[in-house]
């Protein structure tokens, strides 16, 4: 897993706390799904106020300052001193780097994005292959050479832009137990992955939609996504093709034989999708909520495609994440209500850039 230099030395310096939450980030994707994570030992309530208590043990330490010994006992004048809030911010930004780069790599992104981080201002520089071959001509034996042939490779810089999120924030709810730290980084990882994740699948559906000829299937039939999934195994030197839509789209995916029997252990009938087609791996993309959508209760991913690619060459989006996580929160007298307003700051930039092949089928069913 990616970690930044300063989250690595937060690892080292606030054990307890960093622990504690990465044990509730693991738990949060073992509720999602995802395998290989654990589910923790203890509720999520105990692991919620155990981060609030080590929250606020790392803001005495990182301050030098307590609620008892410099502010006569008051956790509401401890909370709104400018020191205090600006290392709340910071301790929260460490908390949120050091889950955002395990909830990329883990999601349905990584069949078809590819992630590369840098610090701060700094540009991604992708080197992209030549994927074509020399052609090989007859020659004589009194011939020396063959016409000269070089193929040059690409390169594509990535400048992260930078994007904000704005939220009414308030340290003393949660230096009381009345709001959880944990959650609310949660709920900023989610927020900033599913950001990442529209603009990479956004930029993956215009390239994909604008294939032609032998890329592009319009109608399923078994014959055709074959030779769909052959065409994409060989142009991309060999490395093997793999079906990938939602799991509605993938229930499309099916013998066209009609002499085809499932019976009630079959996988089809457990899963809901074939895991292989014709000796290709078929993998279902996780679909997500678009709240974006003016239409309540939208869905992200379009269940009348499906798209094949290969995860061993060289990823079809790039996504480059600049930097660490900057944040800042209002005073608690800027806003005529009181209210602070903490705005959390995350540059990247997505952009198709690839020598791979890739293929659509549109218009299932």
């Amino acid at each position: 897993m990616v970690e930044y230099g300063r989250v690595k030395n937060f690892a080292q310096n606030s054990k307890k706390l960093y622990e504690a939450m990465k044990i509730y980030g693991e738990n949060e994707l073992a509720e999602r799904g995802v395998k290989g994570k654990k589910f923790a030992q203890q509720s999520k309530d105990d692991m919620e106020k155990a981060i609030n208590i080590e929250y606020m043990n790392e803001l005495k330490r990182r301050t030098g300052m307590s609620p008892e010994a410099n502010f006569d006992g008051s956790l509401q004048r401890f909370a709104k001193n400018p020191s205090v809030i600006s290392m709340a911010d910071d301790i929260r930004d460490y908390m949120i780097d050091m889950i955002l780069p395990e909830t990329l790599l883990t999601g349905s992104l990584r069949y078809f994005a590819d992630f590369r981080f840098a610090d701060l201002g700094d540009s991604m520089t992708f080197n992209i292959e030549n994927n074509a071959l020399y052609n090989v001509s007859k020659a004589g034996y009194r011939k020396r050479s063959t016409n000269l042939q070089k193929l040059f490779d690409t390169t594509v810089t990535l400048a992260p832009i930078n994007r904000q999120l704005t939220v009414g924030s308030d340290l003393f709810e949660i230096l009381v137990g009345r709001v959880s730290i944990a959650r609310e980084v949660m709920k900023a990882v989610r927020s900033i992955e599913t950001a990442m994740m529209f603009d990479a699948y956004n930029a993956f559906a215009t390239a994909t939609g604008a294939l032609t000829g032998n890329l592009s299937v319009t109608n399923y039939s078994e014959e055709s996504l074959i030779k769909l999934c052959e065409t994409v195994t060989a142009y991309n030197n060999g490395r093997k093709a793999v079906i990938i839509g939602t799991p509605v789209a993938l229930k499309s995916v099916l013998p066209s034989n009609p002499n085809y029997r499932y019976l009630l252990d079959d996988e089809y009938v457990k899963l809901g999708a074939l895991q292989q087609f014709n000796g290709f791996d078929v993998l279902p993309l996780a679909q997500v909520a678009d709240p974006y959508n003016a239409t309540p209760y939208s869905l992200k991913l379009d269940d009348t495609k499906i798209w094949v690619v290969s995860p061993a060459s060289d990823k079809i989006v790039k996504i480059g994440v600049g930097g660490e996580m900057m944040s800042h929160t209002d005073a608690i007298y800027d806003n005529a209500n009181l209210l602070q307003l903490s705005t959390l700051s995350k540059a990247w930039d997505c952009q198709v850039v690839t020598n791979s092949v890739c293929g659509i089928v549109q218009k299932l069913g």
